[in-house]
């Protein structure tokens, strides 16, 4: 009898600091609606002095044992996924459980196991499933894992992805027998390509990506995936025909969001797949034209063609597409309209987002998860959202933590993407949150860097 495993709830962080798409458009002699409107990006969450990535990871650890009264005893693995890690070879794992020994008593946490898991803005998928996979098989010794995904998204200044930058930390409870979300192992697709979309050298703070082709390499990846996921559904009776809807089986989604622009993209080229030969898809034709050719195209050629791209923006105007975006997919992207891109973390506050937005009641329904890492790999997977859930939501706060950052102007965010200003130059001081302190200077510790937690 296989066991049901899943979400049992999950807690965010996002720095206190953000700046103002129109702000920074201003700055940069861009019209702010190609921020608000074209990205769809309205703030930017910005880390301050002393944030990094281990930081804000444990700070959405820290909460999500707390507001769930755990002890260490509770906990057998802490799993991180992240491409913005501080050190090339000790994983920000090890580092949350020091942290978090500071607040429960030194080796508290020495019994949990501590991996990081690398592949891009799809990372922490790939650690839930592992972990969940884990639980599954009985081999767990604590009730409780912790899957933390955490990012600081950065490009170089005055350049074309730095409207799309943010930071944010998720983590998720995982165990047997969820309140929040049960996992549909059976139907998880995959789809993964060797590709160089987007990548970050060892010696550079900044990644390299290549935009349009990037977007591209997304749409790919996830067809691939959402093909598998759509085997595994008629291959387990869900689907009792090739020419049903996988849509129709999905009663809401959250997609990973490099910008919430792309959300849009991705999920009307979902439907374009999903619906082609549907009687529904005959009357759609009839009012926006025939698809664009393929002939003599890459997958990745054709998704970034203009052709195909203004195909898919008219389908994006009909009153069918505008109506199951609006139910399945729009309050996923609340959240991140107001964070701009986290990586690991995106598409898990997309799915927060959805939780406290939503108020007809969700119980007993099929939610999906596009996640997408560059490089290349998708992810299609699923989740029923279970009795019980509405205990765990009431408890999430994501949207009041949005409201209460504090907006800082360009001079401030400049010196903090620069490095300029040093741990102890906060523009917030630290207060009941760990900290960067220090980094090691001696022959034997050059480089490693140094918490506290500031009371």
């Amino acid at each position: 009898m296989r066991k049901t495993v899943g979400v049992d709830d999950i807690a965010a962080y996002v720095p206190k600091l953000y700046v103002d798409a129109e702000d920074l458009a201003e700055e940069r002699g861009i019209p702010p609606s190609k921020l608000i409107k074209g990205l769809g990006i309205e703030k930017l969450a910005i880390p301050d002095a002393h944030e990094d990535a281990a930081t804000m990871a444990a700070m959405a650890t820290l909460e999500v044992m707390e507001k769930n009264d755990l002890s260490p005893k509770d906990i057998d693995f802490i799993q991180v996924a992240t491409e913005t890690g501080p050190d090339a070879a000790k994983p920000i794992s090890c580092y949350v459980q020091g942290m978090l020994e500071q607040i429960y008593g030194r080796g508290s946490f020495d019994h949990v196991g501590a991996p990081e898991t690398k592949f891009a803005c799809v990372g922490a998928t790939y650690a839930m499933i592992d972990r969940l996979a884990y639980i599954a098989s009985g081999w767990n010794r604590a009730e409780y894992s912790i899957v933390v995904a955490t990012d600081i998204a950065m490009y170089e200044l005055n350049s074309s992805g730095e409207p799309t930058q943010g930071a944010a930390a998720v983590a998720l409870l995982l165990k047997e027998n969820p309140r929040l979300l049960a996992y549909e192992p059976r139907l998880t697709g995959f789809g993964t390509v060797d590709d160089r979309d987007f990548f970050r050298p060892i010696e550079r703070k900044t990644a390299v990506v290549d935009g349009q082709y990037s977007v591209g390499c997304y749409l790919r990846d996830m067809r691939i995936a959402a093909d598998a996921y759509k085997r595994n559904m008629l291959e387990l009776g869900l689907l009792k025909h090739p020419r049903e809807s996988v849509a129709d089986k999905i009663d809401l989604a959250a997609f990973h969001s490099p910008f919430p622009k792309m959300v849009q993209y991705a999920f009307a080229s979902f439907l374009i797949h999903d619906w082609r030969g549907l009687p529904r898809w005959k009357r759609i034709l009839e009012e926006i034209g025939p698809e664009p050719s393929r002939e003599g195209l890459t997958d990745v050629e054709f998704y970034i063609s203009d052709e195909y791209k203004n195909f898919r923006r008219k389908f994006t105007r009909t009153e069918e597409f505008r109506r199951e975006y609006e139910d399945k997919i729009e309050d996923s992207l609340i959240a991140l309209r107001q964070i701009g891109n986290s990586y690991t973390a995106s598409v898990w506050l997309g799915v927060e987002s959805h939780f406290e937005a939503r108020a007809d009641d969700l119980a007993g329904k099929r939610f999906g998860v596009g996640s997408y890492g560059s490089g290349s790999s998708a992810i299609v997977c699923s989740f029923i959202v279970q009795p019980d859930y509405k205990e765990v939501v009431k408890k999430m706060d994501l949207m009041e933590k949005l409201n209460r950052r504090r907006r800082i102007p360009i001079s401030v965010y400049e010196d903090l993407h620069e490095g300029r200003l040093n741990f102890c130059e906060s523009v917030i001081p630290p207060k009941n949150e760990f900290s960067l302190v220090s980094l090691g200077k001696r022959s034997h510790d050059m480089g490693y860097r140094y918490y506290k937690y500031v009371k």
